[in-house]
């Protein structure tokens, strides 16, 4: 059970390395470009889980399917990861987006059945494109839309019940609406994002899984205590809209016949954070220190989840508009 449990913080991850300016507004000028490069170290030791163990300690069994979201240790899991996050303005209006980047994960799961740190290689890559709608919607705040593709591509994935990945599997594809408003100490920026999350054939065409799609809101900005420095903040919130879906070949892959459980999707969708929630916060510094370079250094948490990891993630990333 440990090791499938570790699956859950790979779904995770990603949502959690929040880019300072991933969820930017505006676009760039035609023939601009933005480029950051960032180094993060993500650490967890806990989850938020809705099932219930007969111990409190690493290595209990499950009792109870519906037991209330309660915190509860977890094998130590760690990614460091070096990501490039960039955009290019086309027009003034469309400006497109690219993101990805090399990732090393350490479990202990995995150093106990297979004398192995962990995977490492390139991770997911998400290619997107965002549309200036208006400059001025109303009370000075502008709107954009943005899509994005997550592309699984990069990396081998395996049998989550027994080998780690370097990420999800599947193909998830984003559609964001941006509001953005600057003021003279700073921005700030919202976001109302869906995804849409494909299904996931890639141990057998009998053995699949499709995660349930999500809706996110982000709420960040950053407020300039100095001419070089800039004060960051942000919220992300995730909330599963309830559609996953799991195979009846996934179901006997996972849980076989006359096992505990066998017929219930509960345990399988816990386990592989198939339907998990989450709301993470995020502080950072930005210095600045030419014009159109900045260094930032960001801290984020995760406060509240269901079925999810609560960790930490560390960041330092350069930032270059050009």
């Amino acid at each position: 059970m440990r090791k499938k449990i570790l699956l859950l913080f790979l779904f995770l991850v990603g949502f959690v390395f929040i880019s300072s300016n991933a969820f930017a507004a505006w676009t760039q000028a035609k023939g601009h470009s933005y480029n950051q490069l960032s180094f993060s170290h993500y650490k967890t030791i806990k989850k938020f889980t809705s099932l219930g163990y007969d111990s409190n300690q690493l290595g209990g069994n499950i009792n109870n399917l519906h037991s209330g979201t309660h915190v509860i240790p977890s094998e130590e899991f760690t990614s460091t990861k070096i990501t490039y996050y960039g955009e290019y303005g086309l027009t003034d209006k469309i400006t497109v987006i690219f993101s990805g980047g090399w990732d090393w994960q350490k479990t202990n799961d995995v150093q106990r059945y297979s004398d192995k740190d962990g995977p490492s290689g390139i991770g997911d890559i998400i290619l997107g494109v965002r549309h200036k709608l208006s400059d001025n919607i109303g009370a000075n705040i502008l709107s954009s839309v943005q899509f994005d593709l997550k592309i699984p591509e990069a990396y081998d994935y395996g049998d989550p019940f027994s080998v780690q990945s370097l990420g999800e599997g599947q193909y998830d594809a984003t559609t964001k609406l941006l509001f953005g408003k600057g003021f003279n100490w700073g921005y700030t920026v919202f976001s109302i994002e869906y995804k849409y999350r494909f299904e996931n054939s890639k141990i057998g065409s009998d053995i699949t899984f499709k995660p349930s799609d999500q809706m996110l809101l982000t709420l960040n900005g950053g407020y300039n205590a100095f001419p070089w420095l800039s004060i960051r903040g942000g919220l992300a919130y995730n909330k599963p809209v309830g559609n996953a879906e799991v195979s009846q070949g996934l179901i006997d892959h996972s849980i076989p016949p006359g096992m505990d459980w066998h017929e219930d999707v509960v345990l399988i969708k816990s386990t592989l954070g198939l339907e998990a929630e989450s709301l993470s916060g995020q502080i950072g510094l930005a210095f600045t220190v030419k014009s159109g370079t900045q260094v930032v250094l960001s801290y984020t948490r995760d406060l509240y989840g269901r079925d999810a990891a609560i960790g930490d993630t560390f960041a330092l990333a350069v930032a270059i508009s050009l």
